[in-house]
């Protein structure tokens, strides 16, 4: 295999990685954090977040995929990139790294929208 195929052939095994990485984080987190959106006051709210849970962790993961470009400070043109396997290699890392930050990224906020949402709605109760 030639470094053009293996360009080609890691940047859709990377890219399809990704999404089973969101899809994992979603699996493993869907119950817990229906669970805490139902706790919070006006129902509205809480399937908003509901729904919009699954696609912003595939989101943040194809964000953060994508944030990666094959250019460097060496490396301008695309014979340059596809010359060197080990530099191929190591923008994969890269993307995967990524888009794992991102997801990390992705649950703080969700984190933050869930505990505003909590706080917002125990003041209302009192």
């Amino acid at each position: 295999m030639n470094n053009t195929q293996y360009l080609v052939l890691s940047y859709f095994t990377v890219i399809v990685i990704c999404i089973l990485l969101a899809l994992v984080t979603y699996a493993l987190l869907r119950r817990s954090f229906a669970d805490l959106s139902k706790t919070i006051s006006g129902g509205k709210l809480s399937i908003v977040y509901r729904r919009l849970f699954f696609p912003g962790l595939v989101l943040a993961s194809m964000a953060g995929f994508l944030s990666v470009t094959f250019q460097s400070c060496s490396k301008h043109t695309y014979a340059e990139i596809i010359a060197d396997r080990s530099y191929l290699v190591a923008k994969n890392q890269e993307q995967l790294k990524s888009s794992m930050s991102y997801i990390c990224i992705a649950l703080l906020i969700w984190g933050l929208l869930v505990m505003i949402g909590l706080v917002a709605s125990g003041r209302k109760t009192r």
